[in-house]
């Protein structure tokens, strides 16, 4: 699967909502009603340093790998006449017959029928997601066509027209 443009970090402890150490951070969040991410490293540092990796040097790497994905995630391009991200993480896959995960270009991707079929699957996945989100906001029929509208705009290129 290629990535989202902020992967999730990779934690040393488990983050399962049955943990105690999760439990008991979910519930000072819900019990304050809103942190920063430097309270919650504050909370965990003063409650046993459960949740994040507090081993310096690997906590250091860990940080200079986000910032290359960052690093490659910011770039942009123009592909076939639309403005895409120049870079695109792909998982290792052997049934896709690609052969090892990392960064690639879009034109690699758009030239690799196993590649662009990962791609567009964590493009479906990951609306899916959205949709759910929506689901909760109990969308209006109104407001529905105002959206599927605009997806249809966006896909066909008609939104970059404009």
């Amino acid at each position: 699967m290629s990535k989202p443009a902020a992967p999730e970090p990779e934690p040393e402890t488990t983050w399962s909502p049955s943990a105690p150490h999760v439990r008991k951070m979910i519930a000072y969040v819900k019990k304050r009603g809103s942190v920063t991410a430097e309270e919650l490293v504050d909370w965990d540092r003063t409650h046993g340093r459960l949740v994040f990796d507090w081993d310096d040097a690997n906590a250091a790497e860990e940080w200079r790998k986000q910032q290359a994905r960052c690093f490659l995630n910011s770039f942009r391009r123009v592909f076939e006449g639309m403005r895409v991200r120049a870079f695109i993480h792909i998982d290792e896959d052997e049934t896709r017959h690609i052969d090892e995960s990392g960064y690639f270009t879009v034109e690699n991707i758009a030239a690799h029928p196993g590649m662009r079929e990962q791609v567009v699957e964590d493009i479906m996945r990951r609306m899916k997601m959205m949709a759910s989100e929506l689901r909760m906001w109990k969308l209006s029929p109104a407001e529905q066509r105002v959206l599927f509208d605009q997806l249809a705009e966006a896909i066909s290129g008609r939104a970059n027209a404009a």
